[in-house]
């Protein structure tokens, strides 16, 4: 069977299985939220997380892909986590500046894991296929992937029950950094959970050789539209993987909540993109050619998927408008590299099938239009044109 005949069947069976489960769950006494709707966890539905790879069975799958990918694929480690877990980056390529050089990070928060396993499929293609497009895009591109960067929060347990959580597990030690015990925290730790832990994506700083110590303490605890202050070692190994490759382009792989289209469409949104996530800091402006790209990149994904007609990979909208230059895409794009989040909705067991493949098939769509050029004949004023994200809306089986 040839690859895209099986894809084509892969991507059948998924959509009559949202098909089947959208109109399953919708059978309850409250009226729709959106069509279809949900497919939401059930009253007694265990949810179980051990479908989706353990840190132990990610580190073994990228072992084995790398031994069969013939040189293709170097596995390096990055550092480590919190709790000691390593963090390991994938590279196809050196970080030579002839090619378009691209960073891909999933699972910055651990509660959010189906772009891991989206990118352990394209791992797999890119290390052993011999399609004519893959073989083009390891010609054109250099592509390193950081496919789970928060370990610990992705094996978070509560009461020896798998329950991934946002944060990672640390807790603010101010001597660290030569600073008084009672030094307030960074504004993103929250010491009230168990573990104490950080929202990763909040510690990071446009200045990519900044350091807390006394001399910058007056910035502490910050707030939200400010940058970060690289205290997690996760956050750091992310940094000195930007430095070494200098991307062109970053894009990180993310969960959201559920929105409908929009107001008057109460479709069900399936993804979210964005281009921009501040408007810069007055050290660190933002250069408008690498927004331009990054509106490129993203309208080419959004026209491309919905393309595909009535599949499952409709209902995309525009993540609404943030300024978040602590964020990784905040602090990456102020050093001039073009951006692309992926916001899939949040993971729900019956359409998760659908929501990895909707990011495998951007992926690969968005590497292929890198590759042969048609990324940059795209206008970047269509990504304006892109609708914003309907209202959210909740799980109508949340009060069980």
């Amino acid at each position: 069977m040839s690859k895209k005949i099986f894809l084509s069947v892969v991507f059948l069976a998924l959509l009559m299985l949202l098909v089947f489960t959208g109109t399953a769950f919708a059978q309850t006494d409250d009226p729709p939220q959106s069509v279809p709707n949900g497919p939401w966890i059930q009253p007694d539905q265990k949810v179980k997380y051990e479908r989706l790879m353990s840190n132990e069975e990610l580190y073994k799958s990228l072992g084995q892909i790398e031994a069969r990918s013939k040189g293709r694929m170097t596995l390096e480690l990055a550092g480590y986590s919190g709790d000691g877990w390593p963090i390991y980056v994938a590279k196809f390529g050196d970080a030579d500046a002839g090619k378009t050089r691209i960073l891909i990070e999933s699972q910055i928060h651990g509660g959010e894991p189906l772009g891991t396993e989206a990118l352990v499929y394209l791992m797999q293609n890119l290390a052993m296929s011999n399609n004519p497009d893959i073989l083009n895009i390891l010609d054109k591109l250099t592509i390193w992937i950081i496919p789970r960067l928060n370990p610990d929060g992705a094996a978070h347990e509560v009461d020896g029950e798998l329950r991934p959580r946002r944060q990672n597990h640390q807790t603010w030690t101010p001597e660290e950094w030569g600073l008084p015990s009672d030094t307030l925290a960074p504004w993103y730790y929250r010491s009230w959970i168990s573990p104490p832990g950080y929202d990763i994506n909040r510690d990071f700083s446009p200045d990519l050789d900044f350091i807390l110590s006394p001399a910058n303490a007056h910035l502490l605890p910050g707030r939200s539209r400010d940058p970060g202050f690289f205290v997690t070692s996760e956050a750091r190994a992310v940094r000195d993987i930007y430095k070494e490759l200098q991307p062109d382009v970053f894009i990180d792989l993310h969960h959201r909540g559920s929105n409908t289209v929009s107001e008057t469409d109460n479709s069900l949104c399936t993804l979210q993109v964005i281009a921009q996530v501040t408007e810069g800091t007055p050290e660190y402006p933002l250069d408008p050619d690498a927004l331009a790209l990054s509106k490129q990149i993203n309208a080419y994904v959004y026209h491309l998927l919905n393309e595909r007609g009535e599949s499952p990979f409709g209902g995309i909208t525009r993540y609404p408008d943030v300024d978040l230059p602590g964020t990784a895409l905040g602090s990456f794009t102020l050093n001039g590299s073009a951006i692309m989040l992926y916001e899939v909705r949040s993971a729900a067991q019956k359409s998760n099938g659908m929501l990895i493949q909707q990011s495998v098939v951007g992926l690969l769509e968005t590497f292929k239009g890198l590759a042969d050029g048609s990324v940059y004949d795209v206008d970047p004023n269509l990504y304006d044109q892109i609708p914003p994200a309907g209202p959210r809306i909740s799980d109508p089986h949340a009060d069980f």
